[in-house]
């Protein structure tokens, strides 16, 4: 076999103890599409005494001039044999397999061809968890350029992507060594800020992620809290240490707060003793002064803002609280307050200083609003019905206020028609531990085409209808498309209207969804006949037409 100049990609397989995970291992690697003669395999034996550094070198000797193998004394973590592994590597991109994981068939053949066409210095793989959790959301699809400062890419540290090996080499990315854990935190994390272009494969099972019956990973042994938090301490700083004030460090550094440190303040905690918490807020405390800015905080939805608060301040009882509220699915109604919403968690109280800052939940409220739906979706003459619900999240309805907006999507131009409010006693929505009673949320609305407009006509042209709602000072809006109830059809059929002011010339109108929204399309008709031709059909349009003198 003529072997090429520069592989295209090489493979690091760090190996301890990995039997009898490891056959399968390399037989994954051996059925990569992209073909061996495009991989080099650097294997490194980490001094392994189950018959893993044989089974590689019987693995070797099949496939020469594509797998090296180096045998080492055991390191005690993956962080050297990974190293010694990228000291050997010759190929253009490098991605890191363990022992005891897969690769998907097409894996290493389609995060080549992403990283060829969009320049990328790092692609990520998606990963199936095999008895353990893996990130999911980051790879709901395929993204050319991914931006770091937003999402759930920083959220995925582990090593199993696909790295230039130029980028690696250029800024010397090894990983720390001295770290039991997050040592690929350390490599992934100067990897992706010195990448000018990170992209991500998710329509195709690249990784599988193995959790060893034997819990082999080291990673499953856990840590202790202490020590944790100072591995934390050494990515935080290695974030500021590369970034600059702002969005992009605010979001990295919050990634770290959270999984390392917020997340760990669950039902263990409340099953402590006094002693216990007491110590793991002192530990946390400091940490949590220095790492929760304003920039941090604000990215943080509520019962998060709350624990890290309790943090910051020691503040034992208080926490412990908070967690209880939140672990019961956060009882207690909404209040809403000068036009805003606020939780009501059991701390801080309603008019204490820190409440406003910590409890306020407007955006989220008004971005899960308005609830809606249209049930009814009819003509009559040149006036469109529409009726359904629509409300605020967690606001009341005593005030509410619906409004049909129509918008011209060439211009821009809005027309509000107001709709009728109806009583909805049957309309009881539960949320965590409380039901909302949306007693006025029904509506009825009447769109008359022909007067909408100021008294007069809707212009011709495509118009987007949605709802606005308002109540107790807050305002949000939402598009019907995705929002028609199982009765509504969803085929646009056209209605032939005539509208004032037109000449009697008939026009054909159509309701229907489209791309999410619902839009009401308005055409002047080519001629009488093609008008009444779509409601009544052609042969009853001809007839009309034998009857009637058309102008």
């Amino acid at each position: 076999m003529k072997v090429p100049a520069q592989p295209t990609v090489s493979v690091v397989l760090p190996v301890y103890n990995a039997m009898p995970y490891l056959r399968l291992t390399l037989r994954s690697i051996e059925q990569q599409t992209v073909g061996l003669d495009a991989l080099e395999v650097v294997a490194v034996n980490d001094g392994s005494t189950d018959g893993s550094g044989e089974v590689l070198d019987e693995w070797a000797a099949r496939h020469p001039g594509r797998v090296k193998v180096v045998h080492q004394e055991a390191s005690g973590g993956p962080s050297r044999p990974r190293n010694v592994g990228l000291d050997h590597a010759t190929g253009r991109y490098v991605f890191f397999v363990d022992g005891d994981d897969c690769l998907g068939p097409e894996a290493l053949e389609r995060l080549v061809a992403m990283a060829e066409r969009n320049g990328s210095d790092t692609v990520l793989a998606k990963l199936v968890g095999v008895g353990r959790r893996v990130p999911k959301q980051v790879f709901a699809k395929n993204v050319d350029r991914a931006d770091l400062s937003k999402g759930d890419v920083y959220y995925t540290l582990m090593p199993f992507k696909l790295f230039r090996r130029e980028i690696i080499e250029k800024h010397g990315l090894r990983f720390p060594e001295h770290m039991r854990i997050s040592e690929d935190q350390h490599f992934v994390a100067r990897a992706y800020l010195h990448s000018k272009v990170i992209s991500i494969v998710g329509d195709y099972d690249c990784y599988y992620v193995v959790k060893r019956g034997d819990d082999g990973n080291i990673t499953a042994d856990g840590i202790e809290f202490g020590t944790a938090l100072r591995q934390a301490a050494e990515m935080v700083e290695l974030v500021k240490r590369m970034t600059s004030p702002g969005p992009l460090r605010d979001h990295l550094v919050g990634r770290h707060v959270n999984v390392e440190m917020i997340r760990r303040f669950d039902q263990r905690f409340l099953d402590a003793d006094a002693d216990e918490r007491k110590l793991l807020v002192e530990l946390a405390r400091p940490h949590a002064r220095e790492w929760i800015g304003p920039g941090v905080l604000a990215r943080m939805p509520v019962h998060e803002k709350l624990i890290a608060h309790c943090l910051r301040e020691g503040l034992v009882d208080e926490l412990a609280a908070v967690l209880r509220w939140q672990l019961a699915g956060r009882p207690g109604k909404a209040l809403v307050r000068d036009g805003r919403v606020y939780a009501t968690p059991p701390y801080p109280p309603a008019d204490s200083p820190a409440y406003p800052e910590l409890c306020d939940i407007t955006g989220q409220t008004l971005g899960a609003s308005p609830r809606r739906r249209v049930d009814r979706l009819a003509w009559r003459g040149t006036v469109l019905e529409l009726a359904g619900y629509a409300y605020l999240d967690q606001v009341d309805t005593d005030d509410l206020v619906t409004e049909v907006v129509l918008r011209h999507t060439d211009s821009g131009r809005e027309i509000a028609v107001t709709a009728e409010q109806t009583p909805s006693p049957h309309l009881t929505v539960s949320r965590g531990k409380e039901t909302y009673d949306y007693g006025r949320a029904c509506f009825r609305a009447s769109v008359d085409l022909a007067r909408v407009d100021a008294d007069g006509p809707l212009p011709k042209g495509d118009w987007q209808l949605s709802l606005r709602c308002t109540a107790h000072g807050l305002t949000a809006r939402g598009a019907l498309g995705n929002a028609l109830g199982g009765k509504v059809t969803k085929r646009a059929d056209e209605h032939a209207v005539t509208l004032p002011g037109t000449s009697k010339r008939p026009h054909t109108v159509r309701v229907g969804p489209s791309d999410g929204e619902l839009v009401l399309r308005l055409r002047p008709a080519h001629s009488a006949v093609s008008a009444y031709a779509v409601s009544f059909g052609w042969k009853a349009a001809r007839a009309v037409r034998a009857r009637v003198n058309w102008r």
